[in-house]
């Protein structure tokens, strides 16, 4: 009986952070200011992550029954992975279209002869 009550004041404690999480990425979003913007896709990406983990605790801790939307956590975690995926993809494709490898193989010998060693 013991292990039940430590349990639902974790599961409890767990929902509380999850709740406080939503808030927190929602102000970030809110802040971001563009769709370009890191913060604002990033925190889109963890709000989508939160909002997939509030049913399974509610759940757990008794406050709704999810018998009708098994799935639907499920699904919500597979979009915010799927949005996760397509933000690095494209922050990666970015950066190395900005900034370009260097060649390799390849001595750069300087053009003109350092200033503090003319005379």
């Amino acid at each position: 009986m013991a292990d039940d009550a430590v349990m639902a004041l974790f599961e409890t404690f767990n929902l509380l952070l999850i709740l406080l999480a939503f808030v927190i990425f929602t102000r970030l979003a809110f802040k971001g200011k563009g769709l370009g913007n890191f913060r604002f896709q990033l925190s889109i990406f963890l709000l989508i992550w939160v909002i997939s983990e509030i049913p399974h605790i509610a759940e757990s801790v008794g406050l709704i029954a999810t018998s009708g939307y098994e799935d639907l956590g499920l699904y919500l975690h597979a979009l915010s992975m799927g949005v996760f995926a397509l933000f690095v993809g494209w922050r990666s494709l970015k950066f190395v279209t900005l900034h370009p490898t260097p060649p390799t193989g390849m001595i750069s010998v300087p053009t003109e002869q350092p200033k503090g060693l003319k005379g």
